[in-house]
């Protein structure tokens, strides 16, 4: 069996639905769903989530009486799991009609302990802004790969429930909870590998492209794999102190202009619209040097999947 686990907050309306719906329309039945509402004042999610739950006995649901944050959340969820493997859900995403059905068929044929899949990446209306080609699925790349970046989309995850209770779930690493527990997982020495198939529409909104911290996310992107490069888990707390120190406002708006800049021409490129494409790639060159590193980061990971 196979026990889905996802955090919800302020996701809209129809949003959700459409991400609990995916879920529950599964080619792959044998499942229990379990969402925890991490915003007890969310009174629509709550009414949307029980009308669920009233219909599919598969839904196990909860509501944290304070907002303690997705982390807690999740771990909540993998202490009440009862399948054998795990499987992530993010509440804004759509699940394509076999994800379960491929996946699990590819993790037990090939006996890997932690995989995730291809995503397709749309809009707010559900519109494809770009996909996915290929991802690295040899687990000897992904250890190479994950020096650079996290190659294991979060919410693709289908992985042993022994894993994560032997990593003890995720840690409070700010705004790269997975990355740090697929890093952490890699070092204790779980086969990781990836399933070269679309089994996720990942949405990308204009917030999660623009937003004010993706800065501070790089930065600790950037603590967190200097310590998986020798050999360790990186320290939490010295990780919050590196970032604390080095965060800037300034940097910070660059860094974010430039993620638009650069999601724009993934999109231009998707399209074959290389005039625009050429033109907005001047404008990156200028906008952060920081940014210019994460594409370097980028470019090693396609060279080392």
């Amino acid at each position: 069996m196979i026990s889905v686990i996802m955090s919800t907050y302020k996701e809209e309306e129809n949003l959700i639905r459409k991400s609990i719906e995916s879920i529950l329309n599964q080619s792959y039945k044998n499942f229990e769903y379990i969402i925890i509402l991490d915003n007890p004042d969310n009174h629509i999610h709550e009414r949307v989530i029980e009308e669920y739950a009233a219909k599919d006995a598969r839904i196990q649901f909860l509501i944290n009486k304070d907002e303690h944050g997705r982390t807690i959340a999740l771990n909540r969820a993998i202490n009440l799991a009862k399948g054998e493997y795990i499987a992530i859900m993010d509440a804004d995403d759509i699940a394509l009609p076999n994800r379960f059905s491929d996946e699990l068929e590819y993790i037990e044929k090939y006996n890997y302990d932690l995989i995730g899949g291809i995503t397709q990446v749309i809009d707010e209306e559900g519109n494809d802004l770009y996909g996915i080609k290929k991802i690295p699925s040899n687990p000897e790349k992904i250890y190479k790969c994950l020096k650079y970046g996290q190659v294991i989309a979060h919410p693709t995850w289908l992985g042993k429930t022994e894993v994560f209770k032997a990593i003890n779930g995720y840690r409070p690493m700010p705004l790269c909870e997975d990355y740090d527990f697929t890093l952490r997982a890699a070092l204790k020495g779980f086969k990781i590998s990836n399933i070269n198939k679309p089994v996720l529409k990942y949405r990308m909104t204009a917030n999660s492209v623009s937003r004010s911290n993706l800065f501070e996310q790089y930065l600790y992107l950037c603590f967190i794999t200097d310590a998986y490069k020798h050999g360790l888990e990186a320290n939490v707390d010295e990780a919050i102190r590196f970032v604390k120190e080095r965060n800037s406002d300034k940097q910070s708006q660059k860094y974010s202009k430039a993620n638009v800049i650069f999601n724009r021409m993934l999109h231009e490129m998707s399209e074959k619209q290389f005039i625009p494409f050429i033109k907005d790639g001047f404008c990156l060159l200028g906008c952060s040097k920081y940014f210019l590193n994460r594409i370097y980061r980028f470019v090693m990971l396609s060279l080392n999947s």
